[in-house]
């Protein structure tokens, strides 16, 4: 996950040192680094669970 993150990190880097020329690249530029944004912080936030394993009640007959 820690690869993942430094990817979501360099690529909000480039969006926010693209020049702007224009009124929609800022557009482009405020809705990719929302969007990454997001995607960082639910990787971020995301925590692994190891599986349950439930105890089997078995009979024997």
């Amino acid at each position: 996950m820690f690869v993942l993150d430094m990817l979501l990190i360099l690529a909000m880097m480039f969006f926010l040192f693209l020049p702007i020329t224009d009124r929609k690249t800022v557009r482009m530029k405020l809705c990719m680094l929302c969007a990454l944004l997001a995607m960082f912080s639910v990787s971020a936030t995301r925590t692994y669970v190891a599986p349950v394993q439930l105890a089997g009640i078995g009979s024997t007959h």
